[in-house]
């Protein structure tokens, strides 16, 4: 196996966040649904009762957390099994700038629903009915600390960190087991990227194929994100790219030529036409692209 080098050029990243799920346990209506089914099992059924049920104040909390995690996964490799991921140096600046400002975000709405928090247990004892119990509710005092948002960086490990106080011989084989376990990591996440790449590039020859259907040709549907994202992922493959995959390299610099040189026009109003509204609308263009992505997929089959 190649041996990498990269505690120079990466850097570990570890994301967590916390935000309190308002579900809970109901006993009595799970004993209900088991006896009502007469299942032999009192662990057959669990009836969970979400206690803000209908309020978007939390929702609104939840959601930004999956798009932050969305951008943490789509801009860094993986690296453990932990959730630990992998960020490239020069993608640092931008990364920590963006997090500070998703945490901003993230403290934001937690402050809005904190203060509305109270007005929300008053809301429910209506809206759940007879499910509704007050001491299931955290106090208004209490409920901040069922939230966090963090974000903690740490260097690469190398084989030269791995101090342990045992023989010679033992820590020339654990440092050997690091080095290999390293490495295995390394070509794990350069597999990732590579994964990505052909996966848009397979999905770009399938949305840009043309069917003939009765002898009429009937061109398959796609949004505009399937090019966009197309020229966002050159971007970020060309900073994911970690160890200098050349060949990878060159499928991403395929992929952003082939779409670059997508001769768009321009409407009566002076607006230019996008690349994907080019392509749903110029036929000989759109063959051409899909050609020359599944040569790129032919030509690197990874």
């Amino acid at each position: 196996m190649q041996r990498y080098n990269i505690d120079t050029c990466a850097m570990l990243v570890e994301f967590n966040a916390s935000v309190w799920t308002a579900r809970k346990l109901d006993r009595g209506a799970t004993d209900e649904v088991v006896a009502r089914n007469h299942a032999q099992s009192k662990g057959a059924a669990r009836v969970n009762k979400h206690l803000l049920a209908g309020r978007p104040e939390l929702e609104r909390i939840v959601t930004h957390v999956g798009s932050v995690r969305t951008y943490v996964y789509e801009n860094t490799l993986p690296w453990t099994d932990s959730g630990v991921r992998l960020l490239p140096v020069p993608n640092f600046m931008a990364f920590e700038a963006r997090m500070k400002k998703e945490e901003d975000t993230y403290w934001t709405l937690c402050k809005d629903f904190v203060t509305v928090y109270p007005s929300l247990i008053t809301a429910q004892a209506m809206a759940l009915g007879d499910l509704f119990k007050r001491d299931e509710f955290p106090s208004p005092e209490s409920i901040v600390h069922k939230f966090a948002f963090a974000v903690n960086y740490l260097p690469v490990p190398t084989v030269g960190d791995f101090r342990v106080d045992v023989g010679n011989e033992a820590q020339k084989e654990l440092q050997e087991k690091l080095a290999k376990l390293a490495d295995e990591r390394v070509e794990q996440a350069m597999n990732d990227v590579r994964q990505r790449l052909k996966t848009h590039m397979t999905r770009m020859s399938d949305r840009l194929t043309v069917d003939v259907v009765d002898n009429t040709a009937k061109p398959r549907a796609f949004h505009d994100t399937l090019i966009e994202n197309g020229f966002e992922l050159c971007d970020l493959v060309k900073h994911l790219n970690l160890v200098g995959d050349s060949d990878l390299e060159a499928a991403r610099a395929g992929l952003e030529r082939c779409l670059g040189n997508v001769m768009t026009r321009k409407k009566r109003t002076g607006t230019e036409v996008s690349v994907a509204e080019t392509l749903r609308e110029d036929m000989q263009q759109r063959s051409a692209i899909k050609a020359q992505v599944d040569e790129l997929l032919n030509k690197f089959s990874w």
